[in-house]
């Protein structure tokens, strides 16, 4: 194999592991952005229904 040759199938090596790497980030972020959207969801839900049982004054 030439340099330039063992030089590109390097470069392409780490151009490939950087992209899993970015997936990985933005599958980790997702998912966090998930979460704290259903437990927004769960804090306004429980919001609402403490409010049904409130004693009018």
């Amino acid at each position: 194999m030439l340099h330039h040759e063992f030089q590109a199938a390097r470069h392409a090596e780490f151009l490939s592991r950087a992209a899993r790497h970015r997936l990985v980030r933005e599958a980790k972020r997702a998912k966090r952005a998930a979460k704290a959207e259903r437990a927004a969801k769960a804090a306004r839900t429980d919001a609402d229904s403490r409010k049904q049982y409130r004693r009018a004054a």
